[in-house]
């Protein structure tokens, strides 16, 4: 059942009608033939192909249980691997920061030994300097004092000539009247030419923080259309699961209702078999001759006894079956209300306890197949007995009866024993199974918390980055702002400025020399592509 496929059951063939033989249990005249009379083999078909279908997906559930506990597993697996190489490369990162400290610190104090010894040397060497020049005396004083007076006349005389040379240049440009229009309009073109170069520089900048924040928020809301198509197949996921849960919970259910018709049906089916056969008994007893009337009462009276022995263990076996299926369904039905109420994994274990019930059942059933062969090998026994010694037919008959009876109450005993060991077996291991399934549903409320922790966690930080980014957006319009008023101000008193100058320079307020044009002054203090570079 756990090892692989399950094995389709073969519909075979009705067998033959056996031959019209009396019941063992029925008194008759000997010699005679004798055998039980009851459902004929090969004949369960349905019941085999139902167990088959339940046997089916029964394995099913299982193997998809162990699939999602193996998947389960292989996730919190590679989360510690995940976290245990993480912090052995941090632990790796922080022992070579702290090699890396070491080596400094060692070598830190070479360096610095080192560096006095230079700067020792440095002023030995400027003393032994300074004791020289003060002993060469008066000499090499006087020597420097005229190469001093020298320079500064040659100095002199330079800065002299220079200024007669701007002095001619500038009384040129204010003699020249036809230079001084083409001056003016060539100041005002670039002074022109600077304010736009400013104005469309200013604009690919805003341009470029326009793009940025598009693009920045395009990215924000790709992110929160993937969370919410995410969160959505999530949740879709959780209710087919709760779905195919419910589903296979009711066909187990119904499986488990079928099996009880079933048993229920064949307990009637033999008790009206056994009334049948009662009554058939007491008509050929009152039908039989007169003369055998003893003889076939004592042997009705055994064989009634025997009837009653068989039915007394019967009744106890059907009690024990019937107390073992209430005490299992009530486990189950405890089982079920307990885990109906958590949030995962709850169908594996109870398809675990239905599967050990019907286990159990199984070995019941096993169990009484093997008593019914028993029974049948000691009668066909007791059939050759008969009709080998019909003279000793009593005694082998009551040697019969007492080996079945002995066998039975061993075999009895036998089941007894064997039931409670497994009971204790199967208790050990539900108290084993809890354990684990305890430790799971921690593990796994663990995970939910820290993975709710880390979703507020995102929420919140993205809602702080929201928050942060429209802040900065509106910042960065203020700014700008400000900047176009401070640069429309600029940009006016410059343009005052100017007029100011070229009025001046038009009414010869002020000469135009080699000293840099007002205009220029302003340009320069703007770094611009489209200047020359000096």
């Amino acid at each position: 059942m756990f090892g692989g496929e399950v094995p389709i059951p073969k519909a075979v063939r009705k067998p033959r009608l056996p031959p019209n033989r009396q019941d063992i249990l029925c008194p008759g005249l000997p010699p005679g033939s004798y055998g039980h009379i009851a459902r004929e083999p090969n004949t369960d078909y349905d019941v085999k192909w139902r167990q088959y279908r339940q046997r089916k997906a029964e394995f099913n559930n299982r193997r998809d249980s162990q699939w999602v506990t193996q998947a389960l597993q292989d996730r919190i697996t590679f989360k510690y691997d995940s976290h245990a190489s993480k912090r052995q490369l941090q632990r790796q990162i922080k022992e070579k920061v702290q090699e890396k400290m070491q080596a400094f610190e060692q070598t830190v104090e070479k360096r610095r030994e080192k560096l006095r010894d230079l700067l020792a040397q440095e002023e030995r060497q400027y003393v032994y300097e300074v004791i020289d020049m003060a002993q060469k005396g008066d000499a090499l004083r006087m020597e420097e004092m005229k190469k001093r007076s020298e320079f500064l006349k040659k100095q002199k005389e330079e800065e002299r000539l220079k200024i007669v040379h701007e002095k001619r240049i500038q009384q040129y440009r204010d003699r020249c009247v036809e230079l001084r229009p083409a001056l003016i309009k060539k100041h005002l073109i670039e002074s022109k030419n600077t304010q736009l170069q400013q104005m469309r520089e200013n604009e690919a900048k805003r341009q470029a923080e326009r793009e940025l924040d598009r693009m920045w928020h395009e990215l924000m809301q790709k992110d929160v259309r993937a969370k919410m198509d995410r969160e959505q197949q999530e949740l879709l996921a959780e209710k087919d699961k709760n779905r195919d849960l419910v589903e296979v919970w009711n066909k187990q259910m119904r499986g488990r209702q079928l099996h009880k018709q079933e048993i229920n049906r064949i307990a009637l089916e033999d008790k009206m078999e056994m009334e049948r056969m009662s009554e058939k008994m007491r008509r050929e007893e009152i039908e039989a001759l007169d003369e055998n009337a003893r003889k076939r009462a004592k042997i009705a009276k055994e064989l009634l006894e025997q009837i009653s022995s068989q039915e007394e263990y019967a009744r106890k076996r059907k009690e024990e079956e019937e107390a073992f299926n209430r005490a299992f369904t009530k486990l189950a039905e405890l089982e079920y209300q307990r885990e109906r109420d958590r949030i995962k994994n709850e169908s594996a274990q109870a398809a675990q306890e239905v599967q050990m019930y019907r286990k159990h059942l199984q070995e019941l059933e096993v169990e009484r197949k093997k008593e019914e062969r028993q029974l049948e090998e000691l009668l066909e026994i007791h059939k050759k007995e008969i009709e080998r010694k019909q003279n000793e037919a009593k005694c082998k008959l009551a040697e019969a009866k007492a080996a079945l009876q002995k066998s039975v109450l061993e075999g009895r005993a036998q089941q007894i024993a064997d039931k409670k060991r497994a009971a204790e077996g199967q208790f050990k291991m539900k108290q084993a199974e809890n354990e684990l399934l305890k430790m799971v549903f921690d593990q796994n409320e663990r995970l939910q918390a820290e993975c709710d922790r880390l979703h507020a966690e995102a929420v919140r930080q993205y809602r702080d980055d929201l928050a942060k980014q429209i802040e900065h957006n509106g910042m960065l319009r203020r700014k700008e702002q400000e900047e176009l008023d401070r640069q429309l101000t600029r940009g006016r008193q410059e343009e005052e400025m100017y007029q100011k100058i070229v009025a001046d320079m038009i009414n010869m307020d002020i000469p135009e020399g080699s000293c840099p044009h007002p205009f220029r002054r302003v340009l320069d203090q703007y770094d611009c592509h489209c200047l020359p570079k000096e």
